[in-house]
């Protein structure tokens, strides 16, 4: 009787450990199945599953382009302002034929429907009011672009890199970014203790570009002085709720650079919005431009792109422009 009782115990642990078993094995199971389905970001939204290595993304920004383009992806569609050449050569040439999916204010919900995404790539600032809609066709990420300074930026690229399956390929690119960026940095010989204001010259006038934007702060990392002071920056307005300030004349004079980077359409010094600072007084009177350190940079490049490529490229020109400074201190 002993006996039988100690094997029906032994047979009812064997029957357990036969169930936990097969529970765990369930459980592994569900979890795989789980990670094949997809993977959780975590962006200015809150947090979206989105598919493993997505194959057909949308990008509203051209940073977003910048980040696809630096890890070897090709967009199926691009909110390009209907503008292609908006988008500097070294990206279109990574990217190739793409969609047009309208503006990056307000992007074609049909047009993008029509690609059948399987992610969208949106910005904190301009895409907010539409994400549900967005999310709707398919799993929509937003970071920042428009408002985000050059780490921001940074940090976009790398959940850009996790969200398409990339995130070793990521951090490759980014250590290399950050070789090249300390290279040129080095190679940059323009005297970085000017005061230098970046800014964009445009129909609604003169937009400053302060260190807590994308341009200021990288010019920060490599090494220049701002002419931008918190004192000044307080009472100065922002452009469409981003770090962008507009000067006036009165500021501009206050301010005084001695350095002055001016973004424009495709770097072109018969722009009217350029024409007109150069007939105004005050900036006749600027210690940037009588000493001839105005520098007139393309606007595509130095104020929308906005990514790792772009940056590297900025980099390089300054670069450039080193080499020319030089031959000027020279004569």
């Amino acid at each position: 009787m002993r006996g039988y009782k100690f094997f029906s115990v032994i047979g009812l642990m064997l029957a357990l450990s036969l169930v936990a078993a097969c529970g765990s094995k369930g459980s592994n199971d569900s979890n795989n199945q789980s990670s094949k389905g997809g993977i959780e970001i975590k962006h200015e939204e809150g947090t979206t599953k989105v598919p493993k290595h997505p194959k057909r993304v949308v990008v509203l920004e051209y940073s977003f382009v910048d980040a696809l383009a630096a890890l070897d992806v090709k967009p199926v569609g691009v909110a390009d302002d209907k503008k292609k050449d908006r988008i500097i050569k070294p990206l279109r040439d990574k990217i190739g034929k793409y969609t047009s999916v309208g503006t990056r204010k307000q992007p074609n919900l049909e047009e993008i429907s029509k690609l059948k995404p399987d992610l969208i790539i949106a910005d904190n600032n301009r895409h907010k009011g539409i994400y549900k809609d967005l999310n709707k066709i398919a799993p929509t990420i937003e970071l920042k672009s428009f408002d985000g300074d050059y780490n921001e930026n940074i940090d976009a690229f790398k959940t850009i890199s996790k969200a398409l399956g990339k995130e070793e390929e990521g951090k490759k690119r980014l250590a290399k970014h950050d070789k090249m960026i300390e290279k040129y940095k080095k190679k940059i010989t323009m005297n970085k203790d000017q005061k230098v204001l970046p800014a964009v010259a445009s129909k609604t006038g003169l937009l400053a570009h302060p260190s807590n934007s994308y341009v200021g702060q990288f010019l920060s990392q490599l090494g220049f002085k701002k002419a931008l002071t918190d004192d000044v920056t307080k009472g100065l307005s922002k452009y469409l709720k981003g770090p962008y300030l507009q000067m006036n004349t009165e500021t501009l004079s206050k301010v005084n650079p001695e350095r002055i980077f001016i973004m424009i359409n495709k770097a072109s010094s018969d722009e009217s919005s350029l024409k007109d600072l150069e007939k105004d007084p005050v900036w006749k009177k600027l210690n940037a431009v009588k000493n001839n350190r105005v520098d007139i940079v393309d606007r595509d490049l130095w104020a929308r792109s906005r990514g790792l490529i772009s940056s590297e490229e900025m980099a390089k020109e300054l670069v450039e422009l080193s080499k020319k400074d030089s031959k000027k201190d020279n004569k």
